[in-house]
């Protein structure tokens, strides 16, 4: 019952029992000079007449009290919002609980029609019924993902050029909301860090289409991942290029951070 419908009953049962009260005196008094039994009658059937409604105020008030709980309990956050940590395998501890861990994945950098988000697939693999379906070029794909960056240089950790990335889903235990800002490495005030690192997305040459994300400022490689450049959805740290964005207080060609907070 939404709070509306609670006021809506509480009105009509004040007004009721306005009615029925006036109503009943006025018939009483009529009764009064003709007929004390029927008064006593009339006075017991008022009783318990007024116990049910005693027990209708009771029964929502109680409904009242539970939605006023709901309410604070929404007010104060009792967590659920969700966020991907990439580049780790687990979430942030005391913060966050584990939905499941995996692999990055996302369209081949050079194609097209690619898709442009990046998702975490789950470690184990459900199939539906569909699984075994001739191949054929009616359909889009989905690759592994790949650091990639300058062989000198990377913001991904040493020797993680060509490796493959890892990916945690977590919930907030505490928290009813998330969001991922860019070029900051801390939390605008009355918020909670979940975790930081370098902001990445495809490379600005390639053809593929992609999202900007936040790869964790520790983050690691695929255990038992393929070794190689098989490429597939790539990870590039990103640069600020100044033009249309506003220098200062950004810089040029340098590298931009992010964070995930929550609230």
């Amino acid at each position: 019952m939404t709070t509306v419908n609670i006021i809506v009953s509480v009105a009509t049962f004040l007004n009721v029992l306005l009615c029925f009260v006036s109503c009943k005196d006025s018939h009483a008094k009529r009764l009064l000079v003709n007929d004390p039994h029927a008064i006593q009658d009339q006075m017991t059937h008022i009783q318990e007449e007024l116990q049910v409604l005693q027990t209708t105020v009771q029964t929502q008030a109680g409904k009242i009290t539970s939605l006023e709980q709901q309410l604070s309990q929404a007010e104060h956050g009792t967590g659920g919002a969700t966020f991907v940590r990439w580049g780790r395998t687990d979430c942030p501890a005391n913060l966050t609980e584990l939905v499941y861990s995996g692999y990055a994945g996302g369209s081949f950098y050079t194609h097209k029609g690619a898709a442009a988000n990046y998702v975490c697939l789950p470690r184990e693999p459900v199939w539906g019924p569909y699984k075994d379906l001739p191949n054929d070029d009616y359909s889009a794909r989905m690759y592994g993902a790949e650091y990639e960056s300058h062989p000198s240089s990377t913001p991904f950790g040493s020797q993680s050029r060509d490796k493959d990335v890892p990916c945690a889903v977590c919930r907030t235990t505490s928290f009813i909301s998330s969001v991922m800002i860019p070029a900051r490495a801390t939390c605008f005030s009355g918020w909670t860090k979940a975790y930081s690192g370098s902001l990445a997305a495809g490379n600005y040459n390639f053809a593929a289409a992609s999202e900007y994300i936040c790869v964790d400022e520790h983050a690691q490689s695929v255990v038992g991942g393929v070794d190689a450049n098989e490429n597939g959805a790539l990870f590039f740290a990103v640069k600020a290029e100044c033009g249309s964005l506003r220098c200062p207080p950004y810089e040029q060609n340098k590298y931009l951070s992010c964070v995930v907070c929550m609230k």
